[in-house]
C-alpha cells in the first residue's frame, strides 16, 4: 500500500476556542440524544415534587418535546439562573455531593438544551399569583418575559432539538426511529420506579391524532406501575424476591460487619 503523502500545509497557530463554540460543543456531550433530553426534563419534574407529568412529542421529538408538571414551580428570583451553566440549587460546594438525593444537581441540562434548540419555559411558583412565560436564547439568557396564566408547576418546551449542530441534526432526523425507541425504554424505566407519580407520554406525527406512548396511573405500587407499562399479563411472569441478610460465613469471608449492612436495600 502506498504511503500517505505528508501534510504540506503550514501548521496553524493554537488558539483558544471562542466561548460560544465551547458551550455548543460541550452541550452536545451532555444531551446526547432524544432519550437524554426527555430523561433530564422528567428528572427535573420529579425533583420539583411533581405528581403529574405530561410529555408531548411531535414527529417523535424532532419538532417538539414538551414536558409539563404540577411541581413546585420556579421562583422569580431564580429565573435568570434557571438555564445558566452550572447554576443549581442542589449543591454549593463539592462536599455537598455526599448528601445529594435528587436526580439533577449539576446545572447542565437546561443550559445545554438552550444551546441545542429553542427553549421556552412556562412556570408558576406556589407563591406566585400568576405564571410567567420565559423565552431563552442559545446562551441561556432570557430574551422575553411575560405573564402567562397557568396552575402551579412548570412546562418546558423544546423545539428543533440539535438544529444548532447541522451535522448532528441531520443524523438525528435520519435515525429518529431508533432514537425514539431508546427514549421509550428510558421513559418506561422512570414510569416503573416513580411511585405516586402519574406519567403520560403522547406522540403526534404531522397533523395526525395523538397516540399514547406510555401511561401510568400514579400508583404507589411498583407492581401496578409494571402492569401499566407492560400490561397485566406480564405480571404473571414476575418472580418476587426477598432480601436476606448475609450469614456469618459470608460476612467473615468478605470482612463485613452484619450490623452495618443496610436492612432495606430493595424497597
Amino acid at each position: 500500500r502506498a504511503a500517505a503523502s505528508p501534510c504540506t500545509s503550514p501548521a496553524k497557530a493554537i488558539r483558544a476556542i471562542d466561548s460560544r463554540s465551547v458551550h455548543r460543543i460541550c452541550s452536545g456531550q451532555v444531551v446526547l440524544n432524544l432519550g437524554t433530553a426527555v430523561k433530564e426534563l422528567v428528572e427535573n419534574s420529579l425533583d420539583a415534587g411533581a405528581t403529574n407529568i405530561d410529555i408531548k412529542l411531535k414527529d417523535h421529538g424532532t419538532e417538539l418535546i414538551e414536558v409539563s408538571d404540577n411541581g413546585g414551580g420556579v421562583e422569580e428570583e431564580n429565573f435568570e439562573g434557571l438555564t445558566l451553566k452550572h447554576y443549581t440549587s442542589k449543591i454549593q460546594d463539592f462536599s455537598d455531593l455526599v448528601h445529594v438525593e435528587t436526580f439533577g444537581f449539576r446545572g447542565e441540562a437546561l443550559s445545554s438544551l438552550c444551546a441545542l434548540s429553542d427553549v421556552t419555559i412556562f412556570t408558576c411558583h406556589k407563591s406566585a399569583k400568576v405564571g410567567t412565560r420565559l423565552v431563552f436564547d442559545h446562551n441561556g439568557k432570557i430574551t422575553q418575559k411575560t405573564p402567562y396564566p397557568r396552575q402551579q408547576g412548570t412546562t418546558v418546551n423544546i423545539q428543533q432539538l440539535f438544529y444548532t449542530l447541522p451535522v448532528r441534526h441531520k443524523e438525528f432526523q435520519r435515525n429518529i426511529k431508533k432514537e425514539y425507541a431508546k427514549m421509550v425504554q428510558i421513559l418506561q424505566a422512570y414510569c416503573i420506579i416513580s411511585k405516586g407519580v402519574r406519567i403520560n407520554c403522547s406522540n403526534q406525527v404531522g397533523q395526525g391524532k395523538k397516540n399514547s406512548v406510555v401511561s401510568t396511573t400514579g400508583s404507589a405500587s411498583l407492581k401496578e406501575n409494571i402492569g401499566a407499562v407492560f400490561g397485566q399479563k406480564q405480571l404473571q411472569s414476575l418472580i418476587p424476591f426477598v432480601q436476606l441478610p448475609p450469614n456469618e460465613a459470608v460476612c467473615e469471608e468478605y470482612g463485613l460487619n452484619a450490623t452495618d449492612m443496610p436492612q432495606n436495600l430493595y424497597r
